[in-house]
């Protein structure tokens, strides 16, 4: 029997075996993927659960980011279901949409370190809606302005 390989130049033996270790790797990669995503509980949102986002989503109360949400959603542009998933979590729109939730999340994390209970946590609802158009700057001096260089009295700027 005559050996097959003993007609490659040295440059193709080399690409072959680095061909066959990133065969090893992608089937390495692919193998762990499929045991992580079996260990990640699928979740689907309930009929009733779209309904409920939705309803809060049109609501005047919801914020200008989520209704603008809700009007791609009308469109057909994505679902809720698409989001819950995962999907377009990387869309600017949705990520501004989903921004006030995050507080939201902070405040039951900190409510299940303290101790209480699922149902007091959820009937807690949501994150306060702020209806101040000015976002909150940091502390300055009283009557003083908070961009101004002259923070408590003190210049941090060096005058001549």
């Amino acid at each position: 029997m005559t050996n097959p390989d003993r007609f490659m130049s040295p440059q193709i033996q080399e690409a072959m075996v680095k061909l066959e270790a990133a065969e090893l790797n992608l089937d390495q990669t692919i193998a762990e993927t499929k045991q992580l995503e079996r260990q990640i509980p699928q979740t689907s949102l309930s009929q009733q659960d779209i309904e409920q986002i939705e309803e809060h989503a049109r609501s005047k109360g919801a914020p200008r980011e989520l209704r603008e949400l809700q009007e791609r959603i009308d469109r057909g542009d994505l679902s809720w279901n698409d989001i819950a998933g995962g999907r377009f979590l990387d869309d600017p729109q949705v990520r501004r949409a989903l921004e006030g939730g995050v507080e939201g999340m902070r405040q039951a994390y900190t409510m299940i370190q303290e101790g209480h209970e699922l149902d007091e946590i959820v009937d807690a609802g949501g994150p306060p809606v702020s209806t101040d158009p000015e976002p909150k700057r940091g502390p300055s001096r009283a009557g003083g302005d908070p961009h101004d260089d002259d923070y408590f009295g003190g210049s941090i700027m060096k005058r001549d």
